[in-house]
């Protein structure tokens, strides 16, 4: 899998959060919960990176103002508001959510300072999700979706896709104490 092969970050973090407050308001036992939450977040990383293939992720950065406009300042801004407006309460489940790119994260740093990890020559956490992911029939049809990855237009999929799902944390989030 390549960088164009992958979900944003709000998505996952967002992804996580729903996840998050479906199984805290469970029956599911308390002691179980952060396994369950740990497992369900990793897994939805490796989904949500099959439906990246509809979604707008060109390969390389473009030098135009679309991609410039979406890539480098509103995805850094969302992000961010993502992290800070639900990380507090949602840290745990956000970062599971996020872990698969870690590898990332850690050949992008080896690379810039010449460092060399071992067994972190390729993206080891991503590969052997979707290789694992790859195993199930259902989420294998997901490979057969739309190549949008060079079409703007697939920036309305991701934001339709986080809309849904923010609604859907909106509607699950537990009740205010009064």
């Amino acid at each position: 899998m390549r960088y164009n092969e992958a979900m944003q970050l709000p998505t996952h973090f967002i992804t996580g959060v729903l996840i998050d407050q479906l199984i805290q308001r469970s029956t599911v036992p308390s002691r179980a919960r952060p396994a369950l939450i740990a497992a369900g977040c990793y897994l939805s990383h490796g989904l949500l990176d099959k439906l990246a293939r509809a979604t707008y992720h060109p390969p390389d950065p473009l030098h135009d103002p679309f991609w410039i406009t979406y890539h480098k300042r509103i995805l850094p801004l969302f992000t961010w508001f993502t992290a800070l407006w639900f990380g507090p309460r949602h840290w745990f489940a956000m970062l599971w959510a996020a872990l698969p790119d870690l590898d990332w994260v850690v050949r992008g740093l080896s690379a810039r300072f010449g460092w060399s990890i071992p067994g972190w020559n390729r993206p080891v956490l991503n590969e052997s999700l979707h290789t694992a992911l790859n195993h199930v029939p259902v989420v294998n049809r997901l490979n057969r979706l739309p190549d949008l990855r060079y079409d703007r237009r697939g920036a309305l999929v991701e934001a339709g896709l986080v809309t849904f799902l923010l609604a859907l944390v909106i509607l699950t989030r537990p009740p205010r104490h009064r």
